[in-house]
């Protein structure tokens, strides 16, 4: 139960709703980075499978190192405006200049354009979830109370990733082109990115400092990774985070080239988000009733048994897809939203052994585990593909062999990972018990 003395009151709706509204333009980054742009390069621009890969894993894994360097100067910073806040207003337009000239590469640009537009999209991109992160780490210190939240971040994260996906889905009942359809996902983004910060920047509020925070340095990371509830974190954002990759980057090709569905992939991927936006409420609930840790784990098993499914999807029958991918998409919300409120509960135990608020930085050291698993997964399947010599265009006719390779990837790789996350989540140390402990002896301090 929770201990009156250490209970806060709850944030309200609103305010909520304004944090997560930078959610849509930075999910709607996020999507087409790893399912559309990948293709877009290779399809319509004119890499190679082998470059395109290389690249996108080679920029977000330099990318990552950016984000201790803006954690700690994230952590250092004191304006009337909070420490995050200025951030998000600063990098937002950013973003959207970089954004713009990553979707609207034409055909024949260099291997160096994409590295540049990239890099650059990336490094905004870091600045602006970071501090959206911290501001939403700033609304509350209760348990529960951060699962409330970052499940509505969540959800707002899922509401971009279906507004973006639906875009090319109208561009092309309106007769456009594939490609057009991705470069209208950038205009999207460049508008929303700016506009949402200051939404949030008014609405949302950034709540006040503790004042043990502008402390963090670079080898406070070493002082991190001796928390271990810390480095289970990181290890498992890592995983789930390719997982992920590796599921959302193959999503398209297995459900073409193997499934049939070359005109219907885009309905069965809204299907897939649709039903994580509606069941990301469930995953609050669990948390709440059994603890985040728990809910994770339950969260890795699903997921195992509802992807093992996919496997037996009867070729071409839609209704029957869209039953099995809707099952698959009720777990989609549960890992990232857990992980985030997780992480706020690791920022108590730290402050109570240290005396400091580290929070720009471990939220820094999750966005570069989440960078680098998904750069890896990118990576290593689009080079796997490649080795095995599998056809991305439309009407490509593939061998046998590449088809079962494909599919290896498709499902192998993520049931390992989530192997991995069950094993994680086996005794992990900040229980509910434990966090609700550790803030009454953070409350007795500051009283």
């Amino acid at each position: 139960m929770n201990n009156p003395a250490t209970k806060k009151p709850k944030v309200s709706f609103g305010r909520i709703l304004a944090f997560s509204a930078p959610s849509l333009p930075l999910a709607a980054f996020g999507l087409p980075i790893v399912v559309q742009l990948p293709p877009y390069y290779v399809e319509y621009v004119g890499l190679s499978l082998g470059v395109a890969g290389t690249i996108f894993m080679a920029a977000r894994i330099l990318d990552v190192f950016i984000d201790f360097g803006l954690g700690i100067l994230m952590d250092k910073t004191s304006t009337k405006i909070g420490r995050f806040t200025p951030y998000l207003l600063v990098g937002s337009p950013i973003m959207a200049f970089f954004v713009y000239m990553l979707f609207m590469a034409k055909p024949g640009a260099s291997p160096y354009y994409l590295v540049f537009s990239l890099i650059g999209s990336y490094f905004a991109f870091s600045i602006c979830m970071l501090a959206q992160l911290g501001v939403g780490n700033s609304l509350s210190h209760d348990y529960n109370e951060r699962s409330r939240i970052f499940s509505l971040w969540q959800v707002g994260n899922i509401i971009g990733m279906l507004m973006v996906l639906a875009i090319p889905v109208i561009v092309e009942k309106m007769g456009g082109s594939t490609a057009v359809g991705t470069q209208s996902m950038g205009v999207f983004i460049m508008i929303m990115m700016p506009l949402t910060a200051i939404i949030s920047f008014i609405f949302a509020k950034e709540g006040a400092p503790d004042v043990a925070a502008k402390h963090s340095d670079l080898k406070d990371i070493k002082l991190l990774l001796g928390i271990s509830a810390f480095r289970r974190l990181l290890l498992s954002d890592f995983t789930v985070s390719f997982a992920m990759g590796v599921t959302g980057g193959m999503f398209l090709f297995f459900l073409s080239a193997i499934k049939g569905f070359h005109t219907q992939s885009h309905a069965l991927m809204l299907i897939y988000f649709v039903i994580g936006l509606l069941f990301t409420p469930l995953w609050t609930f669990i948390s709440t009733k059994f603890g985040k840790h728990i809910a994770f784990g339950i969260a890795a098993i699903y997921t195992i048994i509802s992807q093992s499914f996919l496997y037996f999807m009867p070729n071409g029958n839609f209704p029957i897809a869209a039953l099995m991918i809707a099952l698959s998409g009720i777990v989609y919300a549960a890992p990232i939203l857990l992980l985030r409120a997780m992480v706020g509960d690791v920022g108590d135990e730290d402050k109570l052994k240290s005396g400091h608020d580290r929070t720009g930085l471990l939220f820094a050291s999750m966005t570069l585990t989440s960078k680098a698993g998904y750069a890896v997964s990118v990576g290593v399947s689009y080079l796997l593909l490649d080795m095995i010599d599998f056809k991305s265009a439309k009407d490509a006719i593939n061998t046998s062999f590449a088809l079962n390779g494909l599919q290896m990837i498709f499902m192998g790789f993520p049931a390992i990972a989530y192997v991995i996350i069950i094993l994680l989540m086996k005794n992990y140390p900040l229980t509910r018990a434990r966090v609700e402990d550790v803030q009454r002896q953070l409350a007795e301090k500051q009283s």
